[in-house]
């Protein structure tokens, strides 16, 4: 299905069909492709709107393009951009291994049905690079410098060798989160374009206990936007947008507000 999204995209766009749509294969793929589709859409005056892909309902799509869009200059987007791995690091005790929290996020539906899946970083890359372009950098899914989670010796294995032998390697993060604990700090696990710098990044980093990312709860995202107008030097903090980030009830609101969205552009008297 979503490759024939793919394959129809342009074509629908060029036609003068709009688009609203959660689907982030189109806009973080191929940096060529994904320039192609831009012009297909001012080419048919149409509109291709996915607040959808980045958070769910949250408006961080929105939010980017609005800031560049009045003037400021983006320098840093940083986030926990997976409602799975948000939870992960929420839930975990570090004194307990990591293993069963995974196991536990897989029996409660939080993974997929290979918990690689979320682990392995891809999905976050995917947001990262949305992110970076809604920021102004052309950045690609493979300029991003993922550290996954899942152990190279598991990579190829089956599922369900992978969720049997996971217990080997709980000794390598417990020992990370020892030591981010040490320096008063946790672990999560996060994105982060730097706008400045021309880099895209997915890691497990450290961060103070009392920082916004360290305060989440549940499945919860969260995005730091540092800029021009949000920063140091203008006597500002960075702005955070946070909440929900997964889930059929707020991805379906974040869709419908596109659609909202796309009404008033086109003149329709939709109220919001």
């Amino acid at each position: 299905m979503t490759d024939t999204f793919l394959a129809k995209l342009q074509d629908w766009l060029k036609l003068g069909v709009h688009v609203v749509t959660p689907n982030k294969k189109a806009n973080s793929g191929d940096l060529t492709r994904f320039e192609l589709t831009k012009q297909a859409a001012l080419d048919g005056n149409a509109f291709w709107l996915y607040e959808g892909t980045i958070g769910a309902g949250l408006p961080i799509v929105s939010t980017l393009r609005t800031l560049r869009a009045s003037g400021d200059t983006i320098r840093v987007v940083q986030g926990i951009f997976s409602g799975t791995m948000s939870f992960l690091f929420n839930v975990w005790d570090p004194t307990k291994p990591f293993s069963d929290v995974v196991f536990q996020a897989k029996q409660a539906g939080y993974t997929e049905p290979d918990p690689r899946d979320d682990l392995n970083g891809l999905d976050v890359a995917r947001k990262v690079v949305i992110a970076a372009r809604e920021a102004g950098l052309d950045l690609s899914l493979h300029d991003v410098d993922v550290a996954s989670l899942v152990p190279a010796e598991l990579e190829d294995c089956s599922v369900e060798e992978y969720l049997t032998r996971l217990p080997e390697f709980d000794s390598v993060i417990a020992r990370q989160a020892m030591e981010a604990d040490a320096e008063g700090k946790v672990l999560r696990f996060v994105g982060k374009v730097d706008v400045v710098a021309k880099t895209g990044t997915v890691e497990l980093a450290k961060f103070p206990k009392d920082h916004p990312f360290a305060t989440l709860q549940g499945a919860d995202n969260i995005v730091e936007i540092q800029s021009m107008r949000y920063s140091a030097e203008m006597e500002s903090t960075p702005l955070i947008i946070r909440g929900p980030g997964a889930g059929a009830q707020v991805t379906a609101g974040g869709v419908f507000g596109d659609v909202c969205k796309l009404g008033v552009m086109l003149g329709a008297r939709v109220p919001l």
